[in-house]
């Protein structure tokens, strides 16, 4: 990435993105102390980072962990553990990062490039962002004790926001624990940078997460993900509470301070709780099922196109927002409008046909005769049940048969990682940061959209540093992306969370929740 692209906003949002520092929900006074408790889910599936995109992985972990750099406001490269971002020789294929001095792990040990090269190596050969950052990458090493570098094979657009994602992060461990865990085994000793250190996790209970009083925050002002990490709780205490009703009954009764992932149908009852504070979240996911392309019934396209043609959205979107027109919307774009740079506006998309008659000519071309087709989902997001029972009657109304395997979130994450268990199964695409970021374009997650295609595109949006350029090449990939369908695309959802009304400091403009800059009114 050169500094120019670096420099250029990839981002102007609006509504409920990332913006500014931290909007605190009032302006009170901060006060240190307290235990701020937060209702989830269910359990994570994991705390490395490296291992798995699900957003409860990614909330917890970001806490624990960081990288080298994070995303600002405007979703741009922002240093964290680096001092600055790379320095870039001139040739484009050299990038020089400095590492930030004196910055101790949660087990007091010092920072250094030995720590930041295995790390960012182990997360290189397990992430996708980090797989198709080091496709461009022929040598990554310490040249001294304070400084990396990478050597790249060609200029790259991607380096830097690669390093700065939030998903699937490339987290700096210890040496010792990231050499020690290989990049197909999960980490189970978590010791990281980050502002919290783990307490306790005691599994279906609670995770407890500390303030670490030996935490270095950076001398700027709070911005998105990144800037001065202020701490003012003892702890916070997660919970899981895989009910979601549960969870807003709980915030309104005062047991959670915070509960993330409500469904829309609890908006109206929080907001006339005088002690509650709902949140709209916006963007949140675009609703997706995703189909196993490596083995099984989905590898046939025109199955997968009789899918997308058998959709009819608006109904499935009406159902899974309880009805209410504020938690979503309807666009065919792989990228939200928040998101202008990226967005997309292309006529004629096989999107939202409800095309029965379509649907059923796909389903005889494929040469599909009844055989049950495995639908994953989970109820701890029941918007993802929701969609995924719409979704199963709509599509045994044009000939399919869809066999629907419920399960809990942790067991679908697990699964959806062996071909040999499921056809398809549904989750949501958040927010990405760059077009070589959309996780379900690459063979390096569940689904394995192993596809020339679009992998020699992917190439070129990596290679080229041009922003028109980059765009008609975003097209492009859209257009294929319809009729190869490596997922379905549903609408866009709004998120829902709730605070208590003592919760001050919670920066309700970023997608996903993080609690430094947060401190309790009691």
């Amino acid at each position: 990435m050169t500094q120019i692209f670096l420099r250029r906003p990839l981002v102007v949002l609006v509504a409920l993105a990332l913006v500014g520092g931290a909007t605190a929900l009032a302006a009170d006074q901060p006060r240190k102390g307290g235990v701020l408790k937060i209702g989830n889910l269910g359990e994570p599936p994991s705390l490395d980072p490296h291992w798995g995109t699900q957003t409860i992985t990614e909330v917890l972990s970001n806490h624990l962990y960081e990288s080298l750099y994070s995303l600002d406001a405007s979703y741009r490269p922002i240093p964290m553990l680096a001092e600055a971002l790379p320095q870039v020789s001139p040739d484009g294929l050299t990038y020089t990062i400095k590492l930030r001095q004196g910055i101790k792990f949660h087990n007091g040990k010092e920072m250094t490039s030995d720590d930041v090269v295995p790390s960012i190596k182990r997360w290189s050969q397990r992430a996708a962002y980090g797989k198709a950052l080091f496709a461009q990458v022929a040598d990554f090493k310490a040249v001294d004790k304070s400084t990396v570098q990478f050597k790249l094979k060609e200029k790259s657009a991607i380096v830097a926001i690669s390093l700065a994602i939030p998903n699937a992060f490339a987290a700096i461990y210890p040496k010792e624990i990231a050499e020690k865990f290989p990049p197909d085994q999960r980490i189970t000793e978590f010791v990281g940078t980050g502002p919290f250190k783990l307490a306790e996790w005691k599994p279906d209970q609670y995770i407890r997460m500390v303030r670490y009083d030996g935490y270095k925050p950076r001398s700027e002002p709070a911005s998105g993900y990144g800037g001065a990490k202020i701490v003012y709780l003892d702890e916070l205490r997660w919970i899981p509470v895989p009910d979601a009703a549960s969870r807003a009954a709980q915030v309104e009764s005062g047991d959670l301070d915070f509960a993330d992932d409500l469904v829309a149908d609890a908006y109206d009852r929080l907001k006339a709780n005088a002690n509650v504070q709902p949140i709209i979240v916006k963007p949140y996911y675009w609703l997706v099922a995703v189909f196993n392309k490596k083995e099984g019934l989905m590898t046939n396209q025109k199955l997968r196109q009789a899918w997308q043609a058998a959709l009819d959205i608006e109904p499935i979107m009406k159902t899974v927002a309880g009805g209410k027109s504020e938690f979503y919307r309807m666009d065919s774009s792989l990228a939200f409008q928040e998101l202008p740079t990226w967005h997309t506006k292309i006529a004629g998309l096989p999107w939202n046909e409800r095309n029965k008659d379509k649907a059923k000519r796909l389903l005889k071309e494929a040469g599909y005769t009844g055989q049950p087709i495995r639908f994953m989902t989970t109820q701890e997001y029941k918007w993802m049940y929701d969609f995924a029972l719409v979704t199963k009657q709509q599509l045994e109304d044009v000939g399919f048969v869809i066999d629907l395997q419920v399960m809990d979130w942790s067991t679908l994450g697990q699964r959806r990682v062996q071909p040999k268990e499921y056809d398809v199964f549904t989750t949501g695409m958040g927010n990405f940061f760059d077009p070589t970021h959309h996780i379900y374009l690459t063979p390096n997650w569940p689904g394995w959209t192993s596809d020339e295609e679009f992998a020699t595109i992917n190439a070129q949006l990596a290679r080229e540093t041009d922003p028109k350029k980059r765009y008609a090449l975003w097209e492009q990939q859209t257009k294929i992306f319809y009729d190869k369908v490596p997922v379905a695309r549903y609408g866009d959802l709004f998120g829902l969370r709730a605070a208590r009304k003592t919760v001050k400091g919670f920066n309700d403009k970023v997608e996903r929740p993080r609690f430094w800059g947060v401190w309790l009114e009691k």
